[in-house]
């Protein structure tokens, strides 16, 4: 006796796609995929329960009689006949609809069979008159080439916009004495910590300056002790980045333009 496997057990570790559908677009997407899982359990089992031909003939594989217009169908409300892009297209909802379908346990068990042909037969006319999906499905290689790109789009734009850019440290303010407190800070910046400018790009900045938020002595060991900041041309904060997270910044700006040195001097690179 010949036991039939579930279908497409490594459905469980696909990746699922960041996308967002609508209502509708989820019940045409669930029935794409219904039809698609339904229709692959059938040839699984006509593969799997066929019959051996005897010698001298030639052996006859039965398939899924339907899988032209399926196909179709897809192509229509889904656009693409490429089972591994819909199946991938919402990695929760097909393993949902793979856990509902019902398959025979074995080569005899016909009546499994019938209804797992009614099922997919429900699933097909449910496709049928479902909407058709506002925008293709699109893979996970492509979608991440798609965000990379939007986000290299971000850091050029926030890098062009920026008067002055520097890597800084976070430090005390009691590291200036009151001259320097005056020149440096805002008379009624209140926080005991500031930015040390260790160096940076485009338009230079002064040695010390303010810090974009406010830490107290009980928050300082819970913040990064490091970041990139952009600053436009009146000196107010566009951004501040962590420096473990400003990687991709610190590539497209390469090297330094200018720099403090420890006496707190100026120089440019």
């Amino acid at each position: 006796m010949l036991i039939i496997l579930p279908l497409l057990t490594a459905l469980s570790s696909m990746p699922a796609m960041a996308s967002s559908y609508s209502s509708s677009e989820r019940r045409t997407l669930q029935s794409a995929i219904s039809s698609a899982l339904h229709s692959a359990e059938i040839n699984r089992y006509y593969q799997q329960c066929r019959e051996q031909p005897t010698e001298g003939e030639i052996a006859v594989i039965q398939t899924d009689k339907e899988q032209s217009r399926m196909l179709a169908m897809l192509q229509s409300k889904v656009h693409t006949q490429d089972l591994n892009l819909l199946l991938a297209a919402d990695n929760k909802l097909t393993n949902q609809v793979k856990h509902g379908i019902n398959t025979p346990t074995d080569c005899q068990d016909t009546k499994a069979l019938q209804t797992l042909i009614d099922n997919y037969e429900v699933a097909l006319f449910s496709l049928d008159i479902a909407m058709p999906l506002e925008q293709q499905l699109i893979s996970k290689a492509s979608s991440a080439k798609t965000q990379a790109n939007a986000q290299q789009q971000e850091v050029n734009k926030t890098i062009a916009d920026s008067h002055a850019i520097a890597l800084v440290t976070v430090v005390s303010k009691q590291q200036l004495n009151a001259v320097q407190q005056a020149n440096y800070l805002h008379p009624d910046y209140e926080s005991n910590y500031v930015f040390k400018v260790m160096y940076g790009w485009q338009g230079h900045i002064s040695h010390y300056l303010g810090m974009h938020i406010s830490v107290a002595d009980n928050e300082i060991n819970t913040i990064p002790k490091q970041w990139l900041i952009f600053l436009d041309k009146n000196g107010h904060f566009i951004k501040a980045i962590s420096a473990d997270k400003a990687i991709t910044y610190l590539n497209v700006l390469s090297d330094a333009q200018w720099r403090y040195d420890v006496y707190g001097n100026l120089h440019r690179n």
